[in-house]
């Protein structure tokens, strides 16, 4: 999983149970075209997250969505039916009434600093509590890798809690 992810930011294993993911900032806005209607509408998923940490056995493996998105802005002027995303974005939903805890930042503040070293507060670093998150991969085949080696670790888990419970 680490290293399906290294290109987009780091993961730090705490005790084998839970996950930090720090992407890489700024994260992309993410533009997902879909036909309604006859016509080309599209979505935009923003996730600023300057980390998140994951219990995995808060992650509902069976919803872990996958699609081929575009972060150029421009794409949806230039945009043809078929074309295909430069970007994976993954989406992590957590199990019913879950929630992962996230360290987010202000996009607008993280845009206009200048070069150099900044403190959390320059960039409007502050803490929440989100019931999904997206990450986002530039190679399609480490994204594939990352949900399935994330889908393996959450079943460990969750086969691991349920043998100390059952004890």
């Amino acid at each position: 999983m680490k290293t399906a992810y290294t290109a987009s930011g780091s993961i730090v294993v705490l005790d084998g149970q839970t996950l930090v993911i720090e992407p890489n900032m700024p994260a992309p806005i993410c533009a997902l075209p879909r036909q309604e209607d006859g016509k080309t509408t599209w979505y935009r998923y923003a996730f600023p997250l300057a980390s998140i940490t994951v219990p995995l056995t808060a992650v509902d493996e069976n919803i872990v969505s996958e699609d081929r998105v575009f972060t150029d802005p421009e794409a949806p002027q230039a945009y043809k039916p078929g074309d295909q995303g430069d970007a994976t974005m993954i989406v992590v939903v957590g199990m019913p009434g879950k929630k992962f805890p996230a360290l987010v930042y202000d996009r607008e503040k993280l845009e206009h600093l200048s070069p150099g070293p900044h403190s959390a507060r320059d960039y409007g670093q502050f803490q929440d509590q989100v019931e999904a998150f997206g990450l986002t991969f530039t190679d399609q085949v480490a994204a594939r890798e990352f949900v399935t080696a994330l889908r393996n670790a959450v079943r460990m888990a969750k086969t691991q809690a349920m043998a100390t419970v059952q004890r």
